[in-house]
């Protein structure tokens, strides 16, 4: 016997397999040691957009080439990056975190508000402790 949070979620599964293909993408967010990363693409890997929304992209609106990594930078590329998913129509969103993002929750809570978020993945690389660091920089 199933319990009603199970049966819950048996329900919604059956009721998103029943939802039109189109209405799913796969937000790929990419953040670098100096940049941010956004592509919009379908969930067989296929991209919506021509080209991906990153931080260096926003600096007509006041993010300088040093300040492409901020918080606030981080704020107007998903604030982008929800908007051209408003104009393509799309409801439910898959989202696959890569690099360094100490943010997850951030992200979550940015694209929650106005979609259905189904699934975050951290596809982030493991170090195997055969690299050398970088060095450090020097001002």
């Amino acid at each position: 016997m199933l319990t009603k949070k199970q049966q819950y979620s048996i329900n919604s599964l059956k009721e998103l397999k029943n939802r039109e293909p189109s209405q799913f993408c796969l937000i790929h967010v990419n953040k670098t040691k100096n940049n941010l990363h956004c592509v919009i693409s379908t969930l067989f890997g296929q991209k919506k957009t021509l080209w991906s929304i990153s931080g260096g992209h926003q600096s007509i609106s006041g993010a300088s080439n040093s300040r492409r990594k901020t918080r606030y930078t981080q704020r107007m590329v998903y604030n982008a990056v929800v908007e051209k998913i408003f104009g393509l129509g799309l409801r439910y969103l898959v989202l696959h975190c890569k690099g360094t993002i100490p943010s997850k929750r951030f992200i979550l809570k940015t694209f929650s508000q106005h979609f259905t978020v189904l699934l975050l993945k951290d596809s982030t690389s493991v170090a195997h402790n055969g690299t050398k660091p970088p060095t450090k920089r020097r001002l």
